[in-house]
């Protein structure tokens, strides 16, 4: 019985073991380097003397080890911040431990507001990958899109553009909270008569007389004036 026992506890300490050698542990010297070369990436800021940190490890190590291999690919990493990533904690503005933020193409895309379990972990971020914007090649599908009973945001792009790029990020980062789709689809442009344009849609039950049912974001072509963009009209 004691052997089993034994056994066992060695067993979990190997697995525990392995696990955490699949979170990357990053610091000030690689942090930029190391995001850049991963689509989406997970990131725990902490502290070893954390009491929250040090319940938190274990299962995000379990959950590193769970979704290693997906496809598409997610990498979870960790940064101290109080020895090799103060520098890097301090940029991104950490003031509490544990502090979770989801990166993207080693840009910060949101904050993590998931669960704290192992399982719970991976089924949040593999919700946070794959396209955030619904390609939209025909009529029916832009006019079945934007009839819905939720707000959708449309991009119209002719080309690659810089507004296009900051739509995308700003996709990513409110996939959860928002309905994004985009169309190059030359018929769609010009019966909307957008080459590179991001459009609001409101929904039909909210159509009235003191607003317009769709409004074209006329700023510039940020991320950040995107969002601000939405979060006045939505």
């Amino acid at each position: 019985m004691i052997l089993c026992k034994l056994i066992l506890l060695i067993s979990l300490f190997y697995i525990t073991l392995g696990a955490e050698e699949d979170v990357l542990e990053l610091g000030d010297e690689d942090f930029s380097t190391v995001l850049g070369e991963h689509d989406t990436v997970l990131v725990m800021f902490y502290a070893p003397w954390c009491g929250h940190c040090k319940k938190l490890k274990p299962e995000y190590a379990k959950a590193a080890g769970l979704i290693k291999g997906n496809d598409p690919p997610i990498a979870l990493a960790k940064v101290d911040c109080t020895e090799a990533g103060k520098e890097t904690c301090n940029k991104h503005g950490v003031t509490g431990y544990p502090t979770l933020k989801i990166f993207r193409g080693g840009e910060v895309s949101q904050e993590y507001n998931g669960p704290r379990e192992a399982a719970g972990i991976v089924k949040h971020m593999k919700s946070q990958v794959g396209p955030s914007s619904k390609d939209l090649n025909k009529d029916s599908e832009l006019e079945d899109f934007i009839n819905k009973e939720d707000v959708a945001v449309v991009g119209f792009f002719e080309k690659e553009s810089d507004l296009k790029s900051a739509f995308l990020k700003v996709a990513d980062a409110l996939r959860e909270k928002v309905r994004f789709g985009h169309t190059s689809n030359r018929d769609l442009l010009s019966k909307h008569g957008h080459t590179d344009a991001v459009v609001l849609f409101r929904p039909k039950h909210l159509h009235n007389k003191f607003e317009p049912d769709s409004v074209k974001y006329d700023g510039e072509a940020s991320k950040s004036g995107i969002d601000t963009f939405l979060k006045k009209e939505t």
